[in-house]
């Protein structure tokens, strides 16, 4: 017989697919036929979409056939189907994709629209390890896309990835690009793991030029690959990455990155030995350059390459109470860009001459050591005293080779360096308002003091590291510097709950966080002619609350109108940079309303969300809608207790640059703001 509007329902996945109209079953209850029915995954009381069709035929709940089919958005019919299908087995199986296009690709609206069909394909799963599928996106005089894409998985072996080819053609034009994927986790055991992401191309021009993804267009393809291993002894990890740009074809690697990290040796109860190695090589490719001028007024364009590679040993000693910091690092560059240099030449006019090299390189070997004596007064001003042993200028390394020294080492010599930090706390307590007992006000000056007496570099040493003599410490470097940061802490002990007689720790609250970079007076380079001391150029000041989650506020002043360091600059803060974001959920509401005394108990104090698996209203309890919730009263819907709430997230950032007032200006934004805005939420429980 038949049941006339009757309410059923099908899972698909996640989903689940809502029937209602008149419904029969045959004999053998494996084929459903429905007449003048509705289908829709929306299980609201009134849904915001559903299918109405006229003839639906369901085979052993896995295939659905309906013709023909009217989508509605609410009551207003929007699209007309010849018919409509959907497969809801569930599990993996072969099958042929679903394609994508619209109505005007069966139907131009004018001549010069292009057609376009996406995802014709085949999808194939070989086994429960292994898939395999082939597709094809094919846009009217633009280009051909082929693709394929193999998944593995295999769980005992810890082995997870995919691998993916894909051929751009263009039809309009010669012209082709093949990208390579390559995507890999694998464990082979619990201390050896490794990892892989690859995405090459062989010509960013073809898919930047067809791809309609607007990100795509502008972003970068990323590859990298990892292998860890823990040694009983150590650490070892050994890896790399490429950045390929979209736009510009920039690309940008470093490959290898070795990092060993022994674990710390014990030589004897009292003496720690902790060494550590690093090896990186970065290259880059395709940089572009500032075009030349050529006879005829025509420009060229240039693009350069260069290669930095460091080698870096740390050997650091603890002896008792007393650190050792003992670290050798060497750096190694080439750069085939053009450089210009003015340098400082008595027989030609003026007194300088310009060079101009197409090919730069430079070698520079440090040594840096110095010992922390034992800190003293712990527990009140926190004084480190400590003593290295630096580099007579700190303009340049220890021993460096380029250009101007004819590829011959030159080398400086070391002096001592006596230094002294002091960070000390001071606490300052208010009443509490509301359901705020106490208020702590936490103060901790950050205070570093570091003299170096002054010592003569050699010329042609302070030659290698400046030719332009315009940087005075090249020559001699004292130095007598003093820091001054600062770090303030705003803190809430609230109230115990009324009637609570438990003895638990009353629960503490950051109101606000506000750290102070530092800025540094050298009074050595403020006898200097035509200097001041001052040698910090910009402060930072960032801010954070426990009020909102991931709240964070950074704010970034240019204090010099000037180069920092001369008489000449004005003291004139210039916001350059400004950083914000945070996130509001309802556990944050509630939270808030509980400080301020609003709300009740906390969020864990709610009733929990009925499990899918307790009872439902029957069919008949909702008439008239597809909805099998039950309502809290006439036209009233239960809120938070089926979902998972909301989450809004909000990023804002801003970039300016500080005008020059010897420029001209020409048309354009003198910075940049970028707004970022995300809202998730979940209602119902599944």
């Amino acid at each position: 017989g038949t049941v006339h509007r009757a309410l059923t329902n099908f899972q698909q996945g996640i989903a689940k697919w809502i029937v209602r109209g008149d419904l029969a079953v045959d004999s053998g209850s494996t084929r459903l036929y429905g007449s003048h029915s509705e289908v829709t995954s929306d299980d609201n009381p009134v849904p915001d979409y559903h299918f109405s069709t006229g003839e639906m035929k369901w085979l052993n709940k896995d295939v659905m056939v309906a013709r023909p089919a009217v989508l509605y958005i609410h009551d207003v019919p929007i699209m007309w189907l010849p018919f409509i299908f959907q497969d809801v087995r569930k599990g993996r199986r072969s099958g042929i994709l679903v394609p994508r296009f619209g109505l005007n690709d069966i139907v131009r609206p004018v001549r010069s629209y292009q057609r376009h069909v996406l995802n014709v394909g085949y999808y194939l799963a070989i086994n429960d390890y292994l898939d395999f599928l082939i597709s094809a996106d094919w846009y009217a005089q633009r280009y051909l896309a082929l693709r394929a894409k193999s998944s593995y998985r295999w769980l005992d072996r810890f082995i997870d990835g995919d691998i993916s080819f894909e051929r751009y053609g263009q039809l309009d034009t010669p012209g082709s690009s093949i990208r390579l994927g390559w995507d890999h986790q694998q464990r082979f055991s619990s201390r050896t793991r490794f990892s892989a992401r690859v995405d090459y191309a062989t010509s960013t021009r073809i898919i930047q030029t067809n791809t309609v993804n607007p990100y795509l267009a502008t972003a970068s393809l990323g590859s990298q690959a990892t292998f860890t291993k823990q040694f009983d002894w150590g650490t070892l990890s050994v890896g790399g990455d490429r950045r390929q740009e979209v736009g510009s074809g920039l690309v940008t690697q470093t490959i290898p990155t070795v990092s060993l990290a022994p674990s710390p040796i014990n030589l004897t109860p009292s003496i720690t030995w902790s060494p550590g190695f690093s090896f990186t090589n970065q290259q880059t490719f395709h940089q572009v350059q500032p075009a030349i001028l050529l006879p005829g007024g025509a420009l060229d364009t240039l693009f350069a390459d260069n290669r930095i590679t460091t080698l870096g040993l740390q050997t650091p000693l603890r002896i008792g109470p007393w650190n050792w910091t003992n670290s050798f690092d060497v750096t190694d560059n080439i750069s085939n860009a053009r450089q210009q240099f003015d340098i400082v030449d008595s027989t030609v006019p003026g007194g300088r001459r310009r060079v101009l090299f197409d090919q730069t390189f430079s070698t520079a070997v440090n040594w840096q050591t110095g010992i922390n004596l034992p800190s003293l007064f712990t527990g009140t001003w926190k004084l480190q005293p400590g003593i290295a042993i630096v580099n007579q200028t700190s303009a340049g390394p220890f021993m460096i080779r380029n250009q101007f020294t004819n590829g011959q080492f030159l080398r400086q010599g070391k002096r001592l360096q006596f230094s002294a930090g002091l960070s000390p706390t001071f606490f300052g307590f208010f009443p509490g308002i509301g359901p705020i007992a106490r208020i702590r006000h936490a103060i901790s000056p950050l205070i570093s003091y570091a003299y170096a007496p002054g010592s003569t570099v050699d010329s042609a040493f302070a030659y290698a590291v400046d030719p332009t003599r315009r940087n005075f410490t090249a020559r001699s470097d004292p130095q007598q510097t003093i820091s001054l940061g600062l770090s303030q802490n705003f803190e809430a002990k609230l109230k115990p709950a009324p009637g609570d007689t438990t003895e638990h720790a009353a629960r503490k609250v950051r109101l606000l966080s506000i750290n102070t970079s530092s800025l540094s007076y050298n009074f050595e380079q403020a006898k200097q002619p035509g200097h001041t001391g001052w040698q910090t150029s910009s402060i930072n000041n960032s801010f954070a609350s426990d009020l909102l989650p991931g709240f964070r506020l950074s704010l970034t002043h240019d204090l010099w109108k000037g180069q920092v360091g001369t008489d000449t600059a004005k003291f004139d803060p210039f916001l350059t940079n400004v950083s914000a974001g945070f996130a509001i959920t309802p556990a944050t509401i509630h939270g808030i309303a509980a400080l301020l005394g609003l709300g009740g108990g906390s969020a864990s104090r709610q009733p929990p969300a009925p499990t899918p698996g307790g009872p439902e209203s029957p069919p008949g309890g909702a008439p008239g809608g597809f909805g099998q919730k039950a309502f809290a009263g006439p036209g009233a819907v239960p809120i938070g207790t089926g979902g998972r709430g909301f989450n809004l997230s909000l990023n804002y950032s801003q970039i300016r640059t500080r005008p020059q007032t010897d420029s001209v200006p020409i048309g354009g934004s003198n910075g940049s703001q970028q707004l970022g805005f995300s809202l998730s939420f979940q209602p119902t429980a599944r």
